[in-house]
């Protein structure tokens, strides 16, 4: 419909103007608010007439907003009126913000400005606008001067109560006295005892049903705002008159409102009168108000003293388990606040009503208390929570809704808890369903896999060798390459935090064996710390270094296609062959074999298998199509299958026939010949799949940490070096997790972190191979940066930051993952180099032991002169790094 058009059919709808950029707010609001400019953009400048306000000063906002909303106050269309009572509300504040008077007057003059306004929109005749004008009163009453209050906010009340007969106006001065009282009643409770009880109190006994009906959210709101004695006294008696009126509907909303009553009547009250009440309203003629007062049976046994608890009450609430519409949801939802204010002694009652919510017919009763089923646990103990809820817990995991199955996974960490030991393993199955089922980009809903993601560590402290090996590694490792960012980088930081923990068992384990046998022999690697130690190299750098050459630093990417750098030495090798490479297979045995000895070396060969991998790795892979780089899976260097590399060739399968499927819905036939492959493959992957599921029961049942960790070091190893630039995102952030221990202290400002490693030197000039295969000439740090950062380090003290034990920094496993993360310092894509940057600058501060080496500080020039100004503000420290 051209303009034309639309003019014809809407004739007195006029076409916005031009607006003009270059007027102030105020100035804005003045010329588009103004009567004879479209309904729709005066609306729009109404509600912006607060901002304007708070960029003005007070006398122009005096001088000119309040005769502009004195005008469209009696505006003829109710949209432009009701736009007006909204911003009344928020002006107020703003306006007294801008009064030096407000303290010596004790409240704001404005605010009485604006109580006129909406005294006018108040008796409108538009509900909506007498709604809006009661809220905006409510937002500036308390602002209102005590004389002002007392007088002329009881004379607007008296206005509208004025007419008798006139039942809207009754109304809007009940929803006024109601929305005052709950915004500003407990600061002014003088004013809510002289002036809107007794008027409240009026109301309550109007005529009319449907102002008692309004009245009775009133007398709640009074009830927390009065004196003990109008609280028990009038006030109840008025409610316990409502509590018997004969219209239905008024009985209803007593029935609904009896526990938020009793949160503000003492105890005899609620024993005396206000339970009697509740049991006359369970037992109405109406079954609306009797449905009201059981879904109320939760709420008071949750909030009444315990020992003034019926039977009747109790019964009521367990029969709502099996009722009707959304009792039993509202049961399942109160459960265990019941029982934890009634205690134990209560349960053998409260168990009938979790058998009968666990055998609803309604999903959402039966996600209510999977949702709860955590507390339940803990409050039960482990003497009655096998026989009682662990029964429960099966039938809600194999739920046909995946929804309820869902609701128990939120909340595993603190559910297995609760559990004993031994029954906490069967609780992990669903861990197996919850990884996308397609292919190629499909998300599926990873919320929830996100949520999982971010309890891995707290759950694999509670569960032994078998559980960790069984259902949490290879969960987590899947979890590692799922199609979602955020999913991949939560997992990666729990699995870096599992390793470490691991880490430090192999190392005690080791200690313990040692002492056992009277040996003395110690590691290279832990022999004193790292600073002691210039000379000592991984496994790896043994090979192939030259001399007394000194080290360079490890960023300059491949010039030729087959070169390949080699992380922490001068020397190159070369490229092994894709597949079937004799040096690759010659390296699984040797890694296997290591796997053998690990037990007596102490975690040894998890440290060379790591180093060694990490720095097969290039530094910069070869430029090749985005689409490549992303799906391309390169087999150097695989070793025999395990658990993890089982599990991520089954999900590297699952992802091809993705692909597959959906080039045959775009209208691609495949082939014969590819049709066969597909099953193949998917033949490949249930043979594959149970031999994980084998050999992954006898890794739990014979390895010790130190093998685990070597399995979850070459399975992140191989995932960088095998896949595109987000598998080596995940890369970074698993080192993050291992090598800066989460700290107790506050978090370092982000201005104290050093723009150079410790030591302060300033770093000799570097040529640096860029994206575009030029050499950027590299200086010094900027020196105005790093002297504002020393000095705002000299200024704020440093926190403790949890250091890694000696034994564990010195391993041959954190050293080669950190060089392998050093080395993708000179990755091609920005988002990766930056990641680089925040581990090292964050490296500076919390482990300046392991950040000592010269291939740290050498990585650290490099990216303070990147070319992308993300990478070099993270690199010098003044990017949100990793604290």
């Amino acid at each position: 419909m051209s303009l034309g058009e639309e003019q014809e059919h809407f004739p007195d709808t006029a076409l916005p103007a031009e607006v003009n950029v270059g007027l102030s707010p105020l100035q804005a609001v003045m010329e588009w608010a103004a009567e004879g400019n479209p309904p729709g953009q005066r609306v729009a400048y109404i509600l912006s007439i607060p901002a304007a306000a708070a960029e003005s000063s007070l006398g122009e906002a005096r001088n000119v907003l309040l005769p502009l909303l004195s005008q469209l106050a009696f505006d003829d269309h109710p949209d432009v009126k009701q736009a007006t009572a909204e911003v009344l509300g928020p002006l107020g504040p703003i306006l007294a913000g801008k009064d030096p008077e407000l303290v010596e007057m004790g409240g704001s003059a404005d605010a009485m400005d604006l109580l006129v306004l909406s005294h006018r929109l108040l008796q409108d005749a538009e509900r909506g606008v007498q709604e809006a004008a009661a809220s905006s009163v409510a937002m500036f009453a308390g602002l209102l001067t005590r004389e002002h209050r007392n007088e002329h906010l009881s004379a607007v009340v008296d206005a509208l109560m004025h007419s008798y007969d006139d039942e809207q106006m009754q109304e809007c001065a009940v929803d006024l006295l109601a929305k005052v009282v709950a915004v500003s009643g407990r600061s002014f409770p003088d004013w809510c005892e002289a002036c809107a009880l007794p008027r409240m109190l009026r109301l309550a006994m109007h005529r009319d049903y449907s102002i008692r009906v309004h009245s009775v959210a009133g007398l709640v709101q009074l009830a927390a705002c009065v004196p003990e004695a109008e609280r028990t006294g009038p006030l109840l008696s008025a409610y316990a008159d409502l509590c018997a009126d004969q219209v239905w509907s008024v009985r209803q909303d007593c029935a609904g409102e009896l526990a938020a009553m009793a949160a503000h009547l003492p105890r005899q009250a609620v024993r005396d009168r206000l339970l009697p009440l509740w049991l006359a309203l369970a037992g109405d003629v109406s079954a609306w108000v009797q449905a009201a007062a059981h879904r109320q049976a939760g709420p008071l046994l949750a909030s009444i003293c315990p020992e003034d608890c019926t039977e009747e009450l109790l019964e009521v609430f367990v029969s709502a388990a099996s009722g009707a519409a959304t009792l039993p949801e509202a049961c399942a939802h109160f459960l265990p606040a019941v029982l934890h204010n009634l205690g134990m002694q209560r349960w053998p009652q409260l168990r009938e009503a979790v058998a009968s919510l666990a055998a609803s017919d309604s999903a959402a009763t039966r996600v209510m208390l999977a949702g709860s089923m955590h507390q339940l646990a803990a409050m039960v103990g482990p003497s009655l929570v096998v026989t009682d809820l662990l029964p429960v817990i099966e039938v809600l995991s194999s739920d046909e809704h995946q929804a309820v199955s869902d609701a128990l996974a939120v909340n595993i960490c603190p559910l297995l808890a609760a559990l004993p030991p031994s029954a906490r393993l069967p609780q992990l199955a669903f861990l197996a369903r919850i990884h996308p089922s397609g292919g190629g980009g499909a998300c599926g809903p990873w919320r929830m896999r996100l949520v999982i993601a971010q309890q891995l560590s707290a759950i694999a402290a509670l569960l032994g060798k078998q559980g960790l090996a069984e259902a949490l590694l290879p969960a987590t490792l899947r979890l590692c390459e799922d199609p979602v960012a955020a999913v991949r980088e939560a997992a990666a930081a729990q699995l870096g935090l599992m390793v470490g923990g691991l880490l430090a068992q192999a190392e005690a384990q080791q200690a313990e064996q040692q002492e056992g046998q009277g040996e003395e022999q110690v590691p290279p690697e832990q022999e004193g710390p790292l600073e002691a130690q210039p000379e000592q190299q991984p496994a790896h750098e043994q090979q192939g270094q030259q001399g007394t050459q000194p080290q360079q630093c490890p960023l300059k990417q491949a010039e030729e296609p087959g070169e390949r750098v080699v992380h922490g030495a001068s020397a190159e090798q070369p490229r092994q062959v894709q597949e079937g490479s004799e040096p690759a297979s010659k390296e699984g045995l040797a890694m296997e074999g290591q796997a053998e000895e690990e037990q007596l070396d102490g975690g040894s060969a998890a440290a060379a298998a790591a180093a060694a991998a990490a720095h097969a790795a290039p530094a910069a892979p070869a430029a090749q199509p985005d689409g490549e780089e992303e799906n391309s899976k390169a087999v150097e260097g695989r070793l025999e299958p395990d658990a993890a590399s089982i599990v991520d060739g089954a999900a590297e399968l699952l992802e091809q026939q993705g692909e597959q499927q959906q080039a045959k819905r775009e209208g691609e036939q495949p082939q014969e010949q590819e049709e066969k492959q597909q099953q193949e493959q998917q033949q490949q992957v249930r043979q594959e799949q149970d031999a994980a599921d084998a050999q992954a029961v006898q890794w739990g049942a014979t390895a010790n940490p130190a093998a685990v960790v070597q399995q979850i070091v070459q399975h992140m190893v191989e995932l960088q070096r095998s896949g595109g630039y987000r598998a080596r995102q995940t890369y970074i952030a698993f080192c993050t997790a291992l090598l800066l221990p989460k700290a107790a202290a506050a978090a370092l400002p982000l201005s104290a972190l050093p723009a150079t490693p410790p030591g302060g030197t300033a770093h000799a000039a570097t040529n640096i191979v860029g994206d575009a295969g030029q050499a950027t000439a590299t200086g010094p740090a900027a020196p105005t940066a790093a002297a504002a950062q020393q000095e705002a380090g000299a200024i704020l003290p440093a926190p403790q930051w949890p250091q890694l034990d000696k034994g564990v920094a010195g391993s041959g496993t954190v050293l080669g993952l950190l060089e392998g993360a050093v080395a993708l310092a000179g990755d091609r894509v920005p988002n990766v180099r930056l990641g680089v940057a925040r581990l090292l600058a964050a490296l500076t501060v919390q482990q300046p032991g392991l950040a000592a080496g010269p291939t740290v500080t050498a990585a650290l020039v490099a990216l303070a002169a990147d070319g992308d100004r993300d990478v070099q503000q993270a690199a010098a420290g003044r990017a949100p790094a990793v604290l």
